[in-house]
């Protein structure tokens, strides 16, 4: 009996010690291995001032649909953080750190939505806490979904919404967009028509202000289609007006729509010279003025139809996600959307009269120019504005240049006063004869909304299903 309890008494020592030695080591594997990941996140990405938040293991980002994710949090009942603050987001394989609009807030065993405006298939984060140290998620995937093609009038295709910029739009899961720039149908076959008598003769668009030439006017009716020539010399408000002409489903583009397809464009690899998001630059559409002309369109597979080009940044196509194409989103004519703003709202820098870096004149207009006139606008820059990032700015960079990223530049009529409260309408994109003016993310802020019309302005529409 006395040697069967020595042994039973050192089988219980010998398992104790072994649970204590396996214990030892995995306390040793993690230190060193959340050493080794702080360790190789910080030098990879230059994140050495802003170290990893304990809080790592205890909040969870669950995979996202359409831009927004779900964050859990349950931390033990003793940890120190009863509260998580989520100040600031980036993605890991980019520079660009960007502020949530309100700080997000996540309780013990509670769970938040993260609006992102991310629609990348797979990628990894990095959140920023309010106590300066950060959370990195890695291998998070996103799934997209828009409208069926099916749902979409003729001549536009469906977009994935982006719960950031509101444009989810229920159960439809985003919105379908005029594939091409709006035209006029004379005949009522749903095609662009060419009527001599209101075709520009020096810029080839359909004169909407030239007498009896409106849209509206007779049988005629608003469409999209590749044939026919872009419907120009209009208004923010008019185009307002034909757009909600077709139906109540109907609206004129909004600034939020734009950016919707604008960060869904910069995520789809195809759309960029170089075939990797952020490489070299986003194609810009007719821009060098030459024609001197608005375009008509043509087939997917033929993106440079009549710019006299084949390759370079002039292709005239943009991709989605969902592989549908839109035209000339950048150049060919400016775009109305629908937003407007009053002049003191504007970020600083627009000619503000403290503005030391402001040069003059294109035709009668400026650019802002933070770090030459070379940049799109850096978004350091925004200043006292009612503009948020979102409203202008890319996911993966602030500091895009318009020379050779294809962006586009901000212009604005020269007024000084921080205190001028004129409404200004949205103009985007950039039309034919504007070079690196050209980009998706271009902005025309100089123009009021009864005012504005021209032969380079016109607009494309909206179709909630």
């Amino acid at each position: 009996m006395v040697l069967k309890n020595k042994k039973a008494i050192s089988s219980i020592i010998g398992s104790a010690l072994l649970i204590v030695l396996a214990v030892i080591l995995i306390v040793i594997v993690l230190s060193w291995g959340q050493g080794f990941f702080r360790t190789s996140i910080n030098t990879s990405n230059n994140l050495l001032n802003a170290p990893s938040s304990d809080a790592q293991y205890y909040l969870t980002l669950e995979d996202g649909l359409n831009g927004r994710f779900l964050a859990k949090y349950t931390p033990p009942s003793i940890y120190k953080k009863p509260t998580l603050r989520i100040t600031r987001y980036r993605l890991l394989d980019y520079n660009n750190i960007i502020d949530f609009e309100t700080p997000i807030d996540i309780n013990a065993n509670g769970t938040q939505a993260l609006d992102m405006g991310i629609i990348n298939p797979e990628f990894d984060v990095v959140l920023y806490l309010d106590d300066d140290t950060i959370i990195t998620k890695l291998g998070i995937k996103n799934s997209n979904r828009s409208p069926r093609a099916s749902a979409c009038p003729t001549g536009y295709v469906p977009v994935p919404g982006n719960f950031l910029y509101n444009t989810v739009n229920g159960i439809a899961g985003g919105f379908c967009v005029a594939k091409y720039e709006m035209k006029v149908d004379e005949t009522r076959d749903g095609i662009g028509d060419v009527n001599d008598s209101c075709r520009n003769s020096g810029y080839l668009h359909w004169d909407n202000a030239a007498s009896t030439c409106g849209y509206n006017v007779g049988t005629r009716h608003l469409v999209t289609s590749a044939t026919g020539y872009p419907l120009a010399d209009i208004s923010q408000a008019d185009s307002i007006t034909a757009c909600s002409s077709l139906g109540s489903n109907y609206h004129l583009l909004t600034n939020d729509e734009w950016m919707t397809l604008a960060r869904n464009i910069e995520q789809v690899t195809s759309n960029w010279s170089e075939e990797i998001v952020g490489g070299e630059y986003i194609y810009s559409g007719h821009n060098d003025n030459s024609p001197a002309t608005a375009l008509s369109a043509s087939t997917d597979d033929d993106g440079y139809y009549t710019t006299g080009q084949t390759s370079g940044n002039q292709r005239r196509t943009l991709t989605l996600t969902n592989r549908e194409v839109v035209w000339d989103l950048a150049g060919n004519v400016w775009e109305w959307t629908s937003d407007t703003i009053e002049r003191k709202d504007e970020p600083d820098g627009f000619n503000n009269s403290d503005d030391s870096e402001y040069t003059g004149g294109w035709n009668g207009e400026d650019y802002y120019k933070d770090g030459g006139v070379s940049y799109y606008l850096n978004c350091s820059n925004l200043g006292n504005t009612t503009m948020k990032y979102n409203d202008l700015f890319l996911l993966t960079s602030c500091s895009y240049q318009a020379n050779t990223n294809g962006l586009g530049r901000i212009y604005t009529y020269s007024n000084s006063a921080d205190t001028d409260t004129t409404t200004y309408a949205f103009l985007r994109g950039g039309y034919w004869p504007s070079g690196a003016g050209v980009g998706i993310l271009a902005m025309n802020l100089g123009n009021t909304p009864a005012g504005g019309a021209s032969a380079a302005r016109g607009f494309r529409c909206v179709y909630i299903p």
